[in-house]
């Protein structure tokens, strides 16, 4: 019994003088390398993913939380990482770990087996512009075929939000201006104002409409354009003023005094000084401005931005070309116009929700 009990004694204090530095080591951050049989200092590794609440693998095993979620105790080198969710293309990536730092894989956006596109209208337009946060401006020659389309939040039957688009025209069906023919519409990024250049009745006329109000309210400031200006802008800090660009110089215009000024250029707001823009959005720098949309021609193209490996060009849509197309930052929709008919599409590039993310303590971030 007694040499029984000396065995037993022995076995565990073998166990423990194994274990304990094991068990010190670990706790230090130490793993012995599979390969060179080596202690070695750990890194981590973080994985967000829009959308959130992917399978994450690495070297072929499952980690034991859904994205976003910190991988830790990996040995210095490379290790394949693959990502997987319900509905979405599988993102496989060789992701380097480098010891006592941590590999942020942020945002990674995971591409849908299928985009999720919605028809909006089965009219035909010319164009979209953006208003305020939440009016896109759909426009056709005549005046009473713009329409206008306002953002909507709703649940659907898997209880599930969802936008919706109520749409109603610019001008009432008894407006004088219905019969109008549309020459140029002006907008100011993030305005609840446009101006609208028009040919009425043979007539030359600029309408200014404020759409915060229901029905949009119309003033024709006319009487302000002796001549035909070659551009016009504001700056949505000021929407009482706008400026008009002529050959011989800039006037300004104070809309609630109802007055015109000579404008120097020295006193414009900077965002006003620069050329005319382009006439088409056709670049947006998407999730958190890693990702880019792009239209080449009539085709928009998805290019994520990855720190690792060749980075992919997925096709999504085929757009209306020479027109805008808008991404919405808030819900993460892209807006545009069909190749083929015209029609008013949304195609849903994030999702909703925003990601949550978990923090990772400032001594284990990257330097």
């Amino acid at each position: 019994m007694l040499v029984l009990r000396k065995i037993i004694f022995y076995i565990f204090t073998v166990i423990y003088l194994i274990l304990c530095p094991l068990i010190v080591v670990r706790m230090l951050g130490f793993v012995i390398n599979p390969l060179t049989h080596r202690l070695v200092k750990t890194g981590l590794i973080y994985v967000s993913t829009n959308p959130p609440s992917a399978i994450v693998y690495i070297d072929g095993k499952q980690a034991h939380q859904t994205t976003p979620t910190a991988i830790r105790d990996l040995t210095p080198g490379e290790h394949f990482i693959r990502i997987e969710l319900n509905g979405y293309n599988d993102w496989e990536r060789n992701i380097p770990i480098v010891a006592k730092k941590a590999t942020v894989l942020a945002n990674i956006l995971l591409i849908p087996e299928k985009w999720p596109i919605k028809k909006i209208s089965n009219h035909s337009y010319q164009n979209i512009i953006t208003a305020g946060d939440d009016i896109l401006i759909a426009s056709n020659p005549v005046l009473k075929d713009i329409d206008l389309f306002h953002t909507t939040q709703g649940i659907t039957e898997n209880f599930r939000e969802e936008n919706t688009y109520e749409t109603t025209p610019l001008f009432s069906k008894n407006s004088i201006y219905n019969d109008g023919l549309l020459l140029r519409l002006f907008n100011a990024p993030q305005s609840p104002y446009i101006l609208i250049e028009a040919n009425i009745k043979d007539k030359h006329k600029f309408l200014w409409i404020n759409l915060k109000e229901n029905p949009p309210l119309i003033e024709d400031i006319s009487d302000f354009f002796p001549e035909i200006p070659t551009r016009i802008a504001w700056d949505n800090a000021d929407n009482d003023n706008i400026f008009a660009f002529y050959p011989q110089g800039i006037y300004r215009i104070n809309i609630k005094d109802k007055a015109i000024y000579p404008q120097n250029t020295r006193h414009l707001p900077n965002n006003l000084k620069q050329q005319e823009p382009h006439p088409t959005q056709d670049k947006f720098l998407i999730n958190d401005k890693n990702d880019l949309l792009t239209r080449e021609w009539r085709w928009i193209h998805l290019s994520p931005k990855e720190n690792f490996g060749k980075p992919q060009i997925y096709n999504i849509a085929r757009s209306k070309p020479s027109t805008n197309m808008f991404f919405e930052d808030k819900n993460g929709e892209l807006f545009y116009l069909d190749d083929d008919t015209g029609s008013l599409f949304s195609a849903q590039i994030l999702p909703y929700h925003p990601i949550l993310n978990i923090p990772i303590p400032d001594a284990l971030r990257s330097k």
